[in-house]
């Protein structure tokens, strides 16, 4: 016969295969049920991080004498506006003097030397003082403007521009030209048409001198009797100067011919007039473009 004590070491004895049993099995990594298609976890690969490395780009061998130096000068009309530019080691903030003086070398008398800021030969040129700008490795930069419609400036006249720094101490110089304008003038092109303005559209060239400051008078009269009278500023392209104005056709008809007059405000005497048929064509042959 089986004791109640006996029973009780049975049960005890089956309580701790159970527990074995679930200790033997047991993971730390869940295992997917089968037929799963979920992948295990695995632990991250550690990530390296390359620094980035910057190699600067090294300054040129300096130059240690001191110098200044001007940019070449391109070509200019009389009345241009010239912005002269250039480079120097000479340290920011740092004092040069520039200066323009005539090329032209004649025998000057004792009483011309009182024309101050004029660059006509015999003058004592015409001076400024620009300040010393940071560039980059030791290369630092100047800038310096002139108006050539100013100072006695003339068309083809030849002139030297001088940059010296520390008292003379370090110092260079340039030759330029400013001309290209063989003859003052005025030219006036064929009228042509602007259909969607209904109106007639002039221009030219404007040789007169004065740059861009010039400005120019222009008169169109039709046989009809009607005048139309407009000022006409002047702008700067590659061959000199130019002038153009859109005309209303309402302003001068009905017509046949018109006549147009153009002359410099500033010079009345520089001046060109033409006359043109209806259809735009000159009533005289051949035509010239070109005032006398």
């Amino acid at each position: 016969m089986i004791t109640s004590h006996e029973i009780f070491l049975s049960v005890v004895f089956l309580a701790g295969l159970v527990l074995a049993a679930g200790c033997t099995t047991s993971s730390l990594t869940p295992v997917p049920p089968a037929g799963s298609t979920i992948a295990p976890l695995t632990s991250a690969l550690p990530v390296t991080t390359i620094p980035l490395i910057v190699t600067p780009v090294p300054c040129p061998q300096e130059n240690t004498s001191t110098s200044i130096s001007i940019n070449p000068i391109s070509h200019h009309y009389l009345g241009d506006i010239i912005t002269f530019h250039g480079t120097t080691n000479l340290p920011p903030g740092e004092i040069i003097r520039i200066g323009v003086y005539s090329a032209e070398f004649i025998p000057c008398p004792k009483s011309s030397g009182n024309c101050q800021s004029n660059v006509t030969p015999c003058c004592g040129g015409y001076s400024d003082i620009v300040s010393v700008l940071q560039g980059m490795c030791g290369i630092n930069t100047w800038s310096w403007t002139v108006d050539t419609s100013l100072h006695g400036f003339r068309a083809d006249g030849e002139y030297i521009i001088f940059a010296n720094g520390r008292n003379g101490a370090v110092d260079n110089f340039s030759i330029f030209t400013v001309s290209g304008i063989p003859k003052s003038n005025i030219t006036l092109n064929l009228p042509a048409n602007d259909p969607e303005e209904n109106a007639l559209w002039f221009s030219g060239q404007a040789n007169t001198g004065n740059g861009p400051s010039e400005n120019l008078l222009f008169i169109v009269s039709s046989d009809s009797g009607k005048k139309a009278r407009y000022t006409v500023p002047v702008y700067q392209n590659g061959r000199g100067y130019f002038w153009n104005i859109t005309l209303k056709k309402s302003a001068i008809t009905p017509y046949n011919f018109l006549s147009v007059n153009v002359s410099s405000v500033t010079s009345p005497e520089i001046r060109i007039e033409r006359t043109f048929l209806y259809n735009n064509e000159p009533a005289y042959y051949p035509y010239n473009p070109v005032s006398p």
